[in-house]
């Protein structure tokens, strides 16, 4: 066995955290999960990490469309000047994301392992706290939540259709138009980029940001139904035992 899988980072006790639900609106519910994932020991994008993709995603825009529609010298600056910004943008998504996600290769199960016990605690600490609002609210809140959830898998299958089996492909595929006829030295050929090809590669990467944006915004959604659902589900087996004693 690797050596290095016993190498395990000190975990946070995460029974010491002192969090507070004053209601059981969804913004406080926001803001206590916010509060977790703030102190639990676990690797979390960085505002420099979204920036950094959304300049390389914004740098590909401007230099495409533009360079594109541009004439002459000004069209050829805009075009190099945003392709370098996004090559920059690109780059440094990608090593701030290796560079976040590296504990997770070099500790494989032991971060695993972790990671599941520190969202269990998660879990029930937050459920505990949801569990001292009345169960009428908690079952209106979680039949609302539901609603919710299904209304927006319907949109973002209309928007995104199954993007998330497709990963990064939509981006190699903008890279692709983009870069199909440059060769090493001959940067001159990124000029003969249409229109047509330019706004298809940046449609693709700005859709590819909205997906991933959408996909976070669901996965809070169900952070909140998971909530509300395992308090009732709790109540309703303590029931269970005082009718069985």
């Amino acid at each position: 066995m690797d050596a290095t899988e016993h190498e395990q980072e000190p975990q946070q006790d995460l029974n010491d955290l002192n969090l507070s639900l004053p209601s059981i609106d969804f913004p406080d519910l926001n803001n206590v999960l916010d509060q977790y994932l703030q102190r639990i020991n676990e690797p979390k994008s960085s505002r420099l990490e979204r920036w950094s993709l959304i300049a390389g995603i914004g740098g590909a825009g401007v230099g495409l469309l533009l360079g594109t529609t541009l004439p002459g010298t000004s069209g050829s600056l805009a075009l190099y000047g945003g392709l370098i910004i996004e090559i920059a943008g690109f780059v440094l998504h990608a090593a701030l994301i290796a560079k976040r996600d590296w504990r997770q290769f070099r500790y494989a199960r032991a971060h695993h392992a972790e990671e599941l016990e520190a969202g269990y605690q998660q879990h029930q600490r937050i459920v505990h706290l949801v569990r001292g609002f009345s169960f009428e609210q908690r079952r209106r809140r979680l039949r609302y939540v539901q609603d919710r959830r299904a209304t927006m898998h319907e949109r973002l299958g209309l928007f995104t259709g199954g993007m998330e089996r497709l990963g990064v492909v939509p981006l190699l595929i903008a890279f692709y138009l983009q870069f199909k006829d440059w060769r090493w030295s001959d940067w001159k050929t990124l000029t003969s980029i249409t229109f047509s090809q330019a706004l298809l590669a940046f449609a693709l990467m700005l859709a590819y940001a909205m997906f991933w944006h959408l996909i976070f915004l669901r996965a809070r959604v169900q952070a909140y139904e998971s909530l509300l659902a395992e308090a009732n589900r709790q109540d309703e087996e303590n029931k269970n035992k005082e009718n069985l004693t």
